[in-house]
């Protein structure tokens, strides 16, 4: 079956091509409810992003929370290789195709359709006027186009991130659905060695992201966290002197699931 990671357009269609693609494989969806309890089981110094994940849209100064924060790329790693850690499942949006290129098992799609078939069926589905429904659709674009590509770096019109780009202007939602079935059942199911793979690298990115939230860090040197298997860590990179050392590996020692941990940060603080 696979893990099937949607990239979609407002208006597109990638919603319900999703759930459809789901039901018919027989494996879950990861919906709404799934996503707000992963924002809820988020460390209160990380809510405003978990916050950001839930909605995909970026809350209040976006600047301030993601230019300023390296914290944002390593949490949402975190939570899409918790989802993928399920299984075989649809994944939503939110950076999956990134955080996930690359891992055996995986299908990338991107659902697109022309401005204008997206405005209709948005001014359509929520009883808009054509000009609200442009609006909407150009703001929504704006922002989410903006929120993953502030974090991951990466444009999300770079057609390689994906196995398959599909248009929904002409061909049919049943017909997109099948489409996906097909290439994820050639791919096959994820095994239960995978999912331990995503879990340890779940708490690694969970890990990284809350010393970057915490400890002073450089982006030439960023900090990064491995997980070698079993709960057994290692730090490296740089920060600001030998107490950020000491505080990040506390920091480490004392989230649920560690059970070693190789402190090989650096200080740039050249003092004796």
């Amino acid at each position: 079956m696979a893990i099937v990671a949607i990239s979609r357009k407002v208006g597109s269609l990638g919603d319900e091509i999703a759930k459809q693609a789901a039901a018919q494989l027989g494996i879950k969806v990861i919906g709404e409810s799934e996503i707000h309890q992963l924002a809820l089981e988020c460390d209160k110094e990380l809510a405003d992003i978990c916050r950001t994940f839930e909605t995909e849209l970026p809350a209040g100064f976006f600047e301030r929370i993601f230019f300023r924060d390296p914290a944002g790329s390593s949490l949402f790693a975190s939570l899409i290789y918790q989802q993928a850690a399920m299984g075989d499942v649809v994944i939503r949006g939110r950076g999956s195709q990134i955080v996930l290129g690359g891992q055996p098992k995986v299908l990338k799609v991107r659902i697109v359709a022309p401005f204008r078939i997206r405005v209709n069926r948005v001014a359509q589905r929520k009883g808009i006027s054509q000009d609200e429904a442009t609006d909407y659709v150009r703001h929504y674009d704006r922002q989410r186009r903006s929120l993953i590509e502030s974090i991951f770096q990466v444009d999300l019109n770079d057609w390689s991130l994906y196995d398959m780009v599909l248009n929904s202007a002409e061909l049919t939602q049943d017909l997109l659905a099948k489409v996906v079935c097909l290439a994820a059942q050639e791919l096959g199911p994820v095994g239960e060695g995978q999912k331990a793979v995503y879990a340890d690298l779940a708490l690694a990115k969970r890990v990284e992201a809350l010393i970057k939230k915490k400890v002073p860090t450089f982006p030439a040197r960023d900090v990064e966290v491995e997980n070698l298997g079993q709960g057994r860590l290692v730090l490296t990179g740089a920060v600001l002197d030998r107490d950020a050392i000491k505080k990040a590996g506390e920091i480490a020692k004392t989230q649920a699931g560690v059970t070693e941990v190789d402190n090989q940060l650096m200080s740039t603080d050249l003092t004796f």
